[in-house]
């Protein structure tokens, strides 16, 4: 691959990585987002579920912090990119509320 200083990786599908590694690069990303929303609300409480913001099981998220379009613990996706767009989702509505909180 040819670096030549910009980024052309808009979503999981972009990443040269196996099916595996992208659904870790998943649920890392599910962590971090999960620590910037509760960090960012000023009032975090994230303690009892950090440890599982988001695992990966087939095509079942499993997660008690992230509605990811249907609440609950178990969520079905399609697809990663499908996932990767529930949690993009679901972080920016979150920031949303923030702002207009403030």
């Amino acid at each position: 691959m040819n670096r030549d200083g910009t980024n052309s990786w808009f979503s999981i599908d972009d990443l040269p990585f196996t099916h595996k590694q992208k659904e870790i690069v998943l649920e890392w990303f599910a962590r971090k987002l999960w620590v910037l929303l509760e960090e960012g609300s000023g009032e975090p409480d994230y303690y009892g579920k950090s440890f599982d913001p988001l695992v990966i099981e087939g095509y079942t998220a499993h997660s008690y912090v992230f509605d990811l379009e249907d609440g609950g613990r178990h969520h079905d996706f399609r697809d990663l990119e499908h996932l990767e767009r529930m949690l993009m989702g679901e972080g920016i509505r979150e920031i949303r509320e923030m702002i207009k909180d403030n």
